[in-house]
């Protein structure tokens, strides 16, 4: 039993089923115990019907609510239900004033609040009023109330009351921050993940073009006297991929992609990305550029030693161009990715698996 209850719950996929949800077993669990409690009290066989009906009310909206999928209008009837037709009833079959159901009447008031839509005010203001006009034509005529209670069954009526008006709002009030929290924390995982596949590209879970721009733009063209830019290249690309087909031609892109992200400090604001279909951009922090330099060098050589265990005849070299962030010929960004664009063509054109850069 407890274990259908759990996989139930866990299908509530949104915090407006959950409140829902909650909200109406507590409401059904305390009509019904209302109901014992009058039939105890021996008040009358209408208040206790009239109880009793407040859960069977509960009880058919669940249905309707399952049935239809509109648990948002199915929980503002059963809150209109409650405070202007069954509390009103409670109210003159139990005593008035003399009992605990003006607690009841405030606590259907309250449930409103968590509904959702345009009529929620409306239905808050209506049943209002309902409820005040209820008061008000048991004052001007107090033989509408079809039971005064005595001063004993008063007292005893309001403690219950007040108790079980206690434990709905307590209930409730925990159930909703309860769901909130953990509604709230599902939107946060989905938003990381958002945030992560719009930073990543799909292949090879390196940084993405888009994000490579913003970071040069917003991070690294301010601070750029540390830093500087390798564009590489996977060198006859096109003839491998064609030769042995795309989903290889994937792997070494992704290869090539997880060699060069194990030489990234993130620590020290180097960025690897993806920046097209075969070429990689590598944003490095050096203290010279001979160092810098050496890193892409280190990468390129590192490169020839790849293997394939499907293709190990198929060995690979890249081409790229290289340059210091903070030379005095970019005015911009854009500049700088025409520059280090430019050298890897020259890279290629020169026969391929080097490094240029500006001082050659």
């Amino acid at each position: 039993m407890l274990k259908n209850i759990k996989k139930f719950w866990a299908k509530q996929d949104s915090l407006e089923r959950k409140l829902f949800w909650s909200i109406l077993v507590v409401v059904t669990g305390v009509a019904s115990f209302s109901a014992i409690f009058t039939i105890i009290e021996g008040i009358n066989s209408a208040a206790s019907l009239c109880s009793v009906g407040c859960s069977v009310v509960c009880i058919i909206i669940a249905f309707i609510a399952v049935q239809t999928g509109l648990y948002n209008q199915c929980y503002l009837v059963m809150c209109c239900i409650l405070s202007c037709f069954m509390m009103p009833l409670l109210f003159l079959f139990c005593g008035g004033i003399t009992s605990g159901m003006p607690l009841y009447c405030i606590t259907s008031l309250s449930l409103i609040a968590f509904a959702q839509g345009r009529f929620k005010v409306p239905a808050f203001i209506f049943s209002l009023g309902i409820q005040s006009a209820t008061f008000a034509a048991t004052w001007a005529y107090p033989d509408l109330l079809v039971a005064q209670l005595d001063h004993d069954a008063a007292y005893l009526d309001i403690l219950v009351t007040h108790l079980l008006t206690g434990f709905t709002l307590f209930s409730i009030g925990t159930f909703s921050l309860r769901a909130y929290s953990h509604e709230r924390e599902n939107t946060t995982k989905l938003q990381n993940q958002l945030d992560h596949l719009s930073m990543r590209d799909p292949l090879t879970k390196l940084y993405n073009r888009r994000h490579l721009l913003n970071y040069l733009e917003n991070a690294i063209w301010n601070r750029r006297q540390d830093f500087y830019l390798a564009m590489l290249d996977i060198d006859d690309f096109k003839r491998i991929n064609y030769t042995y087909g795309q989903d290889f031609g994937d792997e070494v892109i992704r290869a090539v992609g997880h060699l060069l992200q194990k030489n990234e400090d993130e620590m020290s604001g180097e960025c690897v990305a993806r920046y097209g279909c075969e070429k990689y951009m590598y944003v490095i922090n050096a203290g010279s550029e001979v160092e810098a330099y050496a890193k892409v060098e280190a990468f390129r050589k590192a490169i020839r030693n790849l293997t394939f265990e499907n293709y190990p005849q198929v060995s690979l070299t890249v081409s790229g161009g290289f340059v210091p962030c903070f030379s005095r010929g970019f005015a911009d960004v854009k500049q700088m990715l025409i520059k280090v664009n430019s050298l890897r063509i020259e890279a290629k054109q020169q026969g391929k698996n080097q490094i240029r850069n500006m001082v050659e």
